[in-house]
């Protein structure tokens, strides 16, 4: 029987699809934490480690890439102070990104602002590059194929949230992230130098991973505005469409 409870839902349903507020459904590898203090930390890091396995693999229906590997369509360096550095990489694939550590993390429920300290034990760079440099009084040229390997990769991040308000629903909204990236150290080879001299090539390797402070310190801009623009499109997927009372309920 058609009872008056079963219409006033069905009018309640038709609204919300002509005015499309009908919620996006919480996907089970999400995990939510409760706006609790004393638990919202940790709980966060759980929900981090459960995704894991996703993010590794990626999240095609959310449109939330692989990262592993992680692929960056172009990083720059450009010249420090000391040494005069035009280079350039492009499709740059990354592995060893799946093996994260999560070092700290905190929630300011206030502000929703997420604050995560990451280490990344081992990553691994493939892809092509050019280079225009001086290091000292050596000129080096050339373009090719890039292979590195960095050690101790620590990435301090800190996400800036807002609360979006759509017929009376509150949703959550990333608007900027913040990326601090420090690297303890690492190796480049670079195939390619003075137009594939192995005598010259060797020297010219020799010299850049000599000065690699220099070229980490040159690349560090880019790199975190890249990293930052990439996770904030990520993390706005894969929240999209949820209510703040689905991502953080109230105890």
């Amino acid at each position: 029987m058609f009872t008056f409870n079963r219409f006033l839902s069905s009018i309640f349903v038709l609204s919300c699809v002509i005015n499309g507020c009908l919620f996006k459904e919480l996907p089970d590898y999400i995990h939510v934490c409760q706006r609790d203090p004393a638990t919202i930390n940790d709980c966060v890091v759980k929900s981090i480690e459960s995704l894991r396995p996703q993010l590794t693999n990626g999240i095609p229906e959310l449109g939330v890439p692989s990262i592993e590997p992680f692929l960056i369509n172009e990083i720059k360096a450009l010249t420090s102070d000391n040494t005069l550095i035009r280079a350039s990489g492009h499709n740059i694939k990354v592995t060893g990104a799946s093996a994260f550590v999560i070092k700290s993390l905190s929630v300011d429920l206030d502000t929703l602002k997420i604050r995560v300290r990451l280490r990344f034990p081992k990553l691994h760079f493939e892809g092509d590059y050019k280079l225009d440099a001086q290091v000292l009084i050596v000129p080096l040229k050339g373009e090719g194929q890039l292979n590195a390997d960095a050690v101790k990769c620590d990435a301090e991040l800190v996400f800036h949230s807002q609360i979006i308000t759509k017929d009376g629903v509150e949703y959550v909204k990333f608007k900027k992230i913040e990326a601090d990236i420090s690297i303890k150290d690492y190796r480049v080879k670079l195939d390619g130098l003075f137009n594939g001299d192995k005598t010259l090539g060797e020297a010219a390797n020799q010299a850049i991973n000599q000065n690699r402070g220099e070229f980490l310190k040159a690349t560090k801009p880019h790199l975190e505005k890249t990293v930052a623009t990439n996770l904030l499109r990520v993390a706005n997927n894969i929240v999209d469409g949820l209510t703040l009372d689905q991502l953080f309920p109230k105890p």
